[in-house]
């Protein structure tokens, strides 16, 4: 059993999928479940393992669900009786603990543009385990031995790519200042294509933003979906370098991730 719930992890984190892992890491007294009982449940109800079945493995189910949906693992100790009040009850009569270990979803990357910035920015995704798209209709700035952790580098312009379907879960859009026009195309596109829940930024000074914006609006963005996209993007460290600037957005990123203690993407 312990074998098929770690086959499992490995493919969910393969998939960038949200799961938990639920531990029976305290065991006192009398219990159906064993130290080191292992049980994986994911948002949708899927499960592998067991934790000893029987109230106790419904309660921490539930708890699994709330700790999935806030993002925060969490501990939970019960013991197994009637006691008037208690979360689990059960004739067992001994005390078990367990951890529950959420796993999130990395951020996801689409990178609109492959140059410098793009290449500084994906170094940083490979060495985070964050996977990440780049997409360049320029032949010399999408070739895959330049970002050999992409999941794909698409010689693409940006709407295409956009509307052709069936893309990964991206969770950032960023646009890397190779032309105004091509990143205004990738983020116009994604508005409308991708989740609500998806963040847009772009590299660029005041004065494009402003054109940028005018521009989105002539296209059908609305004032509410253009307030989603972060324009200049990165958190304001004075970054004047490629490198430096890869950083800077990285943070922000990492900052966005949900239950996350920080100030967030603004």
């Amino acid at each position: 059993m312990l074998l098929k719930v770690f086959q499992r992890a490995t493919e969910l984190l393969r998939e960038n999928r949200r799961f938990a892992l639920l531990h029976l890491v305290r065991v006192k007294g009398s219990s159906p479940g064993k130290h080191g009982f292992l049980l994986l449940l994911t948002p949708e109800g899927g499960r592998v393992g067991t934790i000893g079945g029987g109230d106790a493995e419904r309660q921490m189910i539930a708890q699994a669900h709330a700790a999935l949906a806030e993002g925060k693992s969490r501990s939970v100790s019960f013991e197994l009786t009637r006691k008037p009040g208690n979360l689990v009850q059960s004739l067992c009569g001994g005390v078990n603990e367990v951890f529950i270990e959420v796993f999130m979803e990395k951020p996801f990357l689409l990178l609109l543009g492959g140059g410098h910035v793009a290449q500084a920015l994906a170094k940083l995704c490979e060495h985070l385990e964050y996977p990440y798209v780049v997409i360049d209709d320029r032949p010399e700035y999408s070739r895959k031995e330049s970002f050999p952790g992409a999941m794909a580098c698409e010689q693409s312009r940006p709407a295409p790519y956009l509307q052709s379907g069936k893309l990964p879960a991206f969770s950032h859009v960023i646009g890397l200042g190779y032309n105004a026009e091509f990143d205004l195309e990738g983020i116009v596109a994604g508005l409308k294509t991708l989740a609500a829940g998806v963040r847009f930024g772009a590299i660029a000074s005041k004065a494009k933003h402003v054109r940028m914006s005018e521009i989105a609006l002539e296209r059908g963005i609305t004032p509410e979906q253009w307030q989603r996209v972060k324009c200049p993007v990165g958190i304001n460290i004075g970054a004047q370098t490629p490198a430096e600037i890869a950083v800077s957005i990285m943070a922000e990123v990492i900052a966005s991730i949900e239950g996350r203690e920080s100030t967030g993407w603004h």
